[in-house]
C-alpha cells in the first residue's frame, strides 16, 4: 500500500508540471494608449449583485495603472476614478471577532447554504454556496500551482465575502484563520474547531463514511453549526473531514505536528523573505517541496476529507479532474491566510504590490484572464493585485 505522503505526490503529480522615467504629463497622456489586447467580457452578467460595466472600467484602469507603475518606477498617485472604492472594509483573524460578529458570519455563511445560484450549477435547485464550489471545481488546474494561483484565489475569497454581505446581509469583517498561531502539538484545539453549534465550524468528527467511493471518505461533520451539512458537489454526501492521515505523516502517532514545520511562523517567515512575485509564489504552494507541503497546501492536508481536494478524489469519476474543497466553510478562512501572507509580502516594498511574473522564460501577463467559470466576468490579473482598488476594496487588520 502506498504512504499517504507518496498517494499525495502522485495526486499532485500534474502540478509539478505546471510548477516547473517619462515626465508626469506625458504619462498622463498615454494612458488612454495603454490597455490589455481585449476588454472584459460583460455579455453573460448571471450574477445581479455584481457590476459588469464597473468591472470593465476597473480593469482598464488597473492595467494603465500597473503599467505607469513598470515605466516610472512609482506607486501611482491618481489611479483611475474606476478604482476608487466607497469604502475600505478591514479583515481580521478569526479570533479577533466578538462573538456577535462570529454568530452573523455563520449566520451568513448557512445562508449561503440555501441562496439560489443564479445558473452557476446546470442543476437549478443547488445553492449559490454550491454555486461557488463549482467555480473553483471546473478546470482548476488553469488556476493552480502556477502564476495565476494567488490573484484567482484572492478574487474568489473576495466574491465570497462580497456575496455574504449582498445575499445574507453580513456587515462584519471578512476573517480569515492564522494557522501559524495554532502550529505544534495542540492544532486540532484551535478555536475555529470549536463545536459551538452557534460559532464553531466543528472538529474532525467521529462517524466514519464514504459515499462518493474511491479514497472519498472521511468523519462526518457533525457537530458545530454546519453539523450535518450535505453539500451537493460532486454529488450530494456529509461534509467530512479526516484528521487521522496527519498521524501518519509523523512517528509519534501526534496528530497535527507532523506538517506543523510547514505552517509555523517560522515558514510564513520563509515565504516572506521572497524577493519576486514567483519565488513567493513558488514557496507559498510548495512548488519547491517534493510533497508539496507548504504553507497553502498542508492547510488542506491538515483538514482532509472534502477541504483536502487532490488526492481525497482518488479512484472516484472526480479524481484529477475536479476539487471540490470550498465544500468546506473553512476553505474560505484558510484561503483568506494565504492571501493576508500575500498582502504582508505585497506591503513590504511598492515593487512587491505591483509585481507579477511567472517561471523564467514564461509569458504570463497582467493580462491574462482569470477564469471564473461564470461566477462574475472574467478580469485580467491585474485588476487583482491591489485590494485596496475597486470592486476588492479592503485591507487587513495587521
Amino acid at each position: 500500500m502506498f504512504s499517504p505522503i507518496l498517494l499525495c505526490a502522485i495526486a499532485l503529480a500534474p502540478f509539478a508540471q505546471l510548477a516547473a522615467g517619462s515626465p508626469v504629463s506625458s504619462q498622463v497622456q498615454n494612458i488612454s494608449k495603454r490597455g490589455c489586447p481585449s476588454e472584459v467580457n460583460i455579455s453573460n452578467p448571471l450574477i445581479p449583485h455584481l457590476n459588469y460595466p464597473a468591472f470593465r472600467a476597473a480593469a482598464k484602469d488597473a492595467v494603465a495603472a500597473l503599467e505607469e507603475f513598470k515605466e516610472t518606477g512609482k506607486a501611482p498617485v491618481h489611479p483611475g476614478k474606476a478604482l476608487q472604492c466607497d469604502r475600505i472594509r478591514v479583515r481580521k483573524e478569526w479570533r479577533r471577532l466578538t462573538t456577535k460578529e462570529k454568530k452573523a458570519y455563520i449566520r451568513a455563511e448557512k445562508c449561503l447554504q440555501k441562496s439560489p445560484n443564479f445558473g452557476l450549477t446546470a442543476n437549478e435547485t443547488f445553492t449559490f454556496h454550491d454555486g461557488l464550489t463549482n467555480a473553483h471545481a471546473q478546470g482548476f488546474t488553469r488556476y493552480h500551482a502556477g502564476p495565476k494561483f494567488l490573484p484567482w484565489h484572492r478574487w474568489f475569497v473576495w466574491h465570497h465575502g462580497y456575496s455574504l454581505e449582498k445575499l445574507c446581509g453580513y456587515k462584519g469583517p471578512v476573517p480569515y484563520w492564522d494557522y501559524t498561531l495554532d502550529a505544534g502539538p495542540n492544532f486540532y484545539s484551535a478555536p475555529v474547531f470549536s463545536n459551538d453549534p452557534e460559532i464553531g465550524f466543528g472538529d474532525g468528527g467521529s462517524v466514519p463514511i464514504n459515499e462518493l467511493g474511491g479514497r472519498a471518505g472521511g468523519f462526518i461533520v457533525d457537530k458545530g453549526a454546519f453539523a450535518n451539512y450535505r453539500p451537493n458537489l460532486p454529488l450530494p454526501h456529509f461534509l467530512v473531514r479526516n484528521f487521522t492521515p496527519d498521524a501518519l505523516y509523523n512517528p509519534d502517532n501526534k496528530y497535527g505536528i507532523a506538517l506543523s514545520d510547514t505552517i509555523n511562523k517560522t515558514a510564513r517567515d520563509r515565504v516572506l523573505s521572497a524577493t519576486d512575485f514567483w519565488q513567493f509564489e513558488t514557496m507559498i504552494d510548495g512548488l519547491d517541496e517534493p510533497n508539496f507541503r507548504s504553507l497553502h497546501n498542508s492547510g488542506h492536508f491538515f483538514l482532509g476529507g472534502d477541504a483536502q481536494s487532490f488526492n481525497w478524489l482518488d479512484g472516484t469519476p472526480w479524481g484529477g479532474s475536479q476539487v471540490f474543497g470550498a465544500n468546506d466553510p473553512l476553505f474560505y478562512l484558510h484561503h483568506g491566510n494565504v492571501d493576508h501572507v500575500w498582502w504582508e509580502w505585497q506591503n513590504k516594498k511598492d515593487s512587491y504590490q505591483y509585481d507579477f511574473r511567472g517561471r523564467e522564460g514564461g509569458t504570463d501577463s497582467i493580462c491574462d484572464d482569470l477564469p471564473f467559470n461564470n461566477l462574475g466576468p472574467d478580469v485580467p490579473i491585474g485588476l487583482a493585485l491591489k485590494t485596496e482598488w475597486y470592486p476588492q476594496c479592503y485591507t487587513y487588520e495587521y
